[in-house]
């Protein structure tokens, strides 16, 4: 159980992960998911307040919206229309 307590990433690597848009776009439930997770272990460790919690997770949503659109934006695009 020690391995799941480990220290959570930094604020600034959380960034660099929220615009690591290749990971995003090839897995974007995955990054959104991986995203949420480092915010709450940030804020569990104190190093974020709920302030800046709020803010990350609306980023986070963000980003998963803007997976979704590029993801339909391809489909239509390429003549997949449902």
């Amino acid at each position: 159980m020690s391995d799941k307590c480990s220290t959570p990433i930094s604020v600034q690597e959380w960034y660099q992960l929220l615009h690591d848009t290749a990971a995003l776009l090839e897995a974007p439930k995955h990054h959104h998911r991986e995203l949420l997770h480092q915010a709450y272990a940030l804020r569990d460790a104190h190093v974020v307040d709920a302030n800046t919690l709020a803010e990350m997770l609306e980023l986070a949503d963000e980003a998963l919206a803007h997976a979704h659109d590029v993801h339909a934006e391809q489909e239509w695009s390429s003549g997949d229309r449902v």
